[in-house]
């Protein structure tokens, strides 16, 4: 996949966090453990309790190993991050480490690669803490007709975003779970960034399915994901992506963020 599709890829979930929250460098090691109460409809409290959000949040750090393929291209990172994405770290296989914290972006990559290193901080990050998210302030939420997929029923319900929401409002993405446990199988999405009008990101909609979900300290945690086409009537289409997580763990704070302030990171943010 060319590097302009890499980067396509790396803005999908950027909206998907909502309204960012951000923590002094300085308090970097008082992380949250509050889960906010919410007034939305109570399908999207039964996907995070499925995902057991509060267990999540009961902890100060996730990390985890991802092996990305996309085409011929091949990326290998390990990935590390708060619950309330305060803080986030991505460690490459090429020695590339990219952090935000405190809302600002630090890198030891080249000044010619740092647009696509400010990309793919948040990309992966969001595909993975997408079922804690649901319910951020300015998310919205529609309950659809169910959907067969891969001859599987699924629950369906599409969440859109109230104006001045993260980069776009018109962006939306359709959440497919199981009708038993309610863990999320399938998430559709658009990305309207950029100018890009509703109809035309709807002919390059995209979509990520967790499968292989495994307990993680009692948590369910998805182990593999595919991403393909995707049409908001029929589904799922052409394969174009798969991802393997490895070595999912929760952790305490140590140095991985506070590293940031070192000379060998510049600030692109």
């Amino acid at each position: 996949m060319k590097i302009s599709s890499l980067y396509f890829i790396g803005c999908i979930l950027l909206l998907i966090s909502c309204k960012e929250q951000k923590t002094k460098i300085n308090n970097v090691n008082e992380i949250s453990n509050v889960v906010n109460e919410s007034n939305h409809p109570s399908f999207v409290a039964d996907m995070e309790f499925a995902h057991e959000k509060n267990s999540v949040y009961n902890n100060e750090m996730i990390c985890f190993n991802l092996d990305m393929t996309f085409g011929k291209s091949k990326s290998l990172m390990k990935i590390f991050t708060t619950p309330n994405s305060s803080s986030i770290r991505v460690d490459k296989q090429n020695g590339i480490s990219t952090i935000m914290i405190d809302g600002k972006t630090y890198t030891n990559a080249d000044k010619s690669d740092w647009a696509n290193e400010k990309a793919g901080i948040y990309t992966y990050h969001y595909f993975f803490m997408a079922p804690y998210k649901f319910s951020d302030p300015g998310t919205k939420w529609e309950k659809l007709s169910s959907m067969e997929i891969d001859n599987k029923q699924t629950n369906r319900s599409k969440l859109t975003f109230e104006d001045g929401t993260g980069d776009s409002s018109n962006d939306w993405y359709i959440v497919h779970s199981n009708p038993e446990s309610n863990l999320v199988e399938h998430i559709g999405y658009i990305v309207t960034g950029g100018g890009t009008s509703i109809e035309e990101a709807e002919k390059h909609a995209h979509a990520i399915t967790y499968e292989d979900y495994k307990q993680v300290d009692a948590v369910p945690m998805s182990t593999k994901w595919i991403f393909s086409d995707y049409n908001q009537e029929t589904g799922l289409g052409k394969q174009i992506g798969e991802g393997l997580l490895r070595n999912i763990d929760f952790m305490d704070l140590r140095d991985e963020f506070s590293i940031a302030l070192t000379d060998e990171y510049s600030l692109i943010e």
